[in-house]
């Protein structure tokens, strides 16, 4: 099995945080986006990963060197934005067609039984119920099969969203279909949609596709689901790691940050390096080498090397930035 990661988008709506660091290295639950992703897939049968990258794509070979040395990675470069359906044919070039693929987006961390998928038996496409459908590609499912696809419909017919999580057999097919969507130039909303690849691989080639229910489908792709996955994952993978000061898990407070006469949490994380002093924190992501001095912080994401002295709110900051207030005597 081969695994995509499409990696190369600006992550503008996560702005001012990705001005340096690009979306799948933000700080997520003492991780980084892309380190949950490879987490979640570790118990699969993998032949190989492509990443697909772009926006400061050398930061993210960097960091995947540093922490994933063993894993066997395809490395490409997307030059131009076009949609995800030609981000995927431009990561799949050099794959078999008889390979069997994992498409898996990269601002998204899901939880699922992996073990049906691993068995490698059908084809399936990740759909989970959503409050705001036409943000979303809405599938039409009958008899257990989807048989039918629209992007980001202006009247949805239904509320059951695809979630960016594809598992097809014998990837040829697809394959030719995206090939199909860009000679011929077939756009919508301007770009060029795996979904109507994957309706015309339902249509034409008649394949069979099968709804897979996600068990936790974490979105890292704005600030506010940012925060939720962050929370999400602390309940459900992480426990305190620090112990002095007062910590209301769950938690997550790398080793060497410094606590001082602070109340930290819920739903906390906080990076190396970082020194938190008379302050308050809760709901938050904080960054490595981060400094809060007479500070209270909430539903706060903090890129490294802040600074943050007698100030109180709720901050969305980009590394090395400074927020110092009035001393009140």
């Amino acid at each position: 099995m081969t695994v995509i990661i499409p990696l190369a988008g600006y992550g503008t709506r996560l702005k001012p945080l990705t001005h340096e660091i690009p979306k799948p290295l933000l700080n997520v639950a003492g991780d980084t986006v892309l380190g949950w992703i490879f987490k979640s897939i570790s118990s699969l049968s993998v032949s190989r990963i492509v990443l697909l990258v772009g926006y400061r794509g050398e930061q993210i070979q960097e960091w995947v060197g540093e922490n994933y040395p063993e894993l066997n990675v395809k490395w490409v470069f997307q030059k131009q934005m076009k949609g995800l359906g030609h981000a995927v044919w431009t990561a799949g070039k050099g794959i078999p067609l008889e390979e069997d693929v994992l498409i898996y987006l990269g601002d998204t961390i899901f939880d699922v039984d992996w073990a049906e998928i691993d068995k490698g038996a059908k084809n399936f496409i990740a759909v989970k119920e959503v409050e705001d459908p036409e943000r979303f590609g809405i599938a039409k499912i009958k008899n257990g099969r989807v048989i039918d696809m629209v992007e980001k419909p202006d009247n949805p017919t239904s509320n059951l969203a695809v979630v960016g999580l594809y598992y097809i057999k014998r990837w040829g097919k697809l394959f030719s279909c995206l090939n199909q969507i860009i000679e011929m130039d077939m756009k919508t909303k301007g770009e060029y949609q795996l979904t109507d690849a994957l309706r015309m691989l339902i249509g034409e080639e008649k394949l069979v596709i099968e709804p897979l229910s996600v068990k936790g489908w974490f979105d890292c792709g704005t600030k506010k689901t940012l925060l939720k996955t962050n929370a999400a994952l602390l309940l459900n993978h992480q426990r305190n790691k620090f112990k002095k000061g007062t910590v209301k898990g769950p938690c997550y407070i790398h080793d060497s940050a410094v606590i001082r006469n602070s109340i930290i949490g819920p739903f906390v994380s906080i990076g190396e390096n970082s020194v938190i002093e008379n302050s308050c924190v809760d709901n938050s992501i904080i960054g490595s080498g981060v400094t809060t001095l007479n500070a209270k912080v909430h539903n706060s994401i903090i890129g490294d090397r802040v600074e943050i002295k007698n100030s109180e709110g709720v901050f969305h900051l980009a590394s090395d930035s400074i927020i110092i207030g009035k001393e009140v005597e």
